[in-house]
């Protein structure tokens, strides 16, 4: 079968922004691990790393948000959809597989003040798992705004609770927040 050198290069980017950063990653890094013929990096993306990088970003937007969807199609109720998701990642993390792709958390802030570009496009990915959540609690019959400011709050403990969860090589935080989704959701 044919590889194919563009997504290649962007899983292997994915994977490189993750272990060595943005500004740690070079193309050199990105030929060498993709395994792609060097000029195709120019010839798939002519705007260089910082387009790659945005492509990279949305992989993980497309794949993460799959997942999420999935994981949280498994329940009718938000809170035990939600619940569960949280828990789900809490054990990937112990398994050390819920890792594999861009940690956008990381991408924005390391590039927010630099590249505008990457900064929307780390925002797309936030928006579209916030809208997941949102949508999860408006079909159960959430309000509008109440469905948005507790995906909202939703979104943004998981996203501290994975910082806080390599900070200390640790899942705990996770559980943790996956512990006060209940009387969150019954507000």
């Amino acid at each position: 079968m044919k590889r194919n050198s563009r997504e290649d290069m962007i899983k292997a980017t994915a994977y490189l922004l993750q272990s060595k950063g943005y500004f740690g990653t070079g193309l050199n890094d990105i030929i060498k691990l993709s395994g792609a013929p060097k000029g195709s990096i120019y010839y798939h993306f002519p705007n260089g790393k910082e387009q790659l990088a945005k492509e990279a970003i949305e992989w993980t937007k497309h794949s993460v948000s799959q997942f999420i969807a999935e994981k949280l199609k498994g329940y009718s109720d938000p809170t035990e959809a939600i619940q569960h998701y949280i828990l789900d990642s809490a054990e990937r993390f112990e398994k050390d597989s819920y890792f594999q792709g861009v940690p956008i958390t990381a991408i924005v802030l390391e590039t927010s003040d630099v590249s505008e570009e990457l900064r929307e496009a780390c925002r797309s990915v936030f928006d579209a798992w916030h809208h997941i959540f949102a949508d999860k609690l408006l079909n159960y019959g959430y309000e509008p705004r109440a469905a948005y400011e507790i995906a909202m709050t939703v979104n943004a403990m998981i996203q501290g609770a994975l910082v806080i969860c390599l900070t200390r090589n640790d899942s705990t935080p996770l559980k943790i927040v996956a512990e006060v989704i209940p009387p969150l959701l019954k507000t």
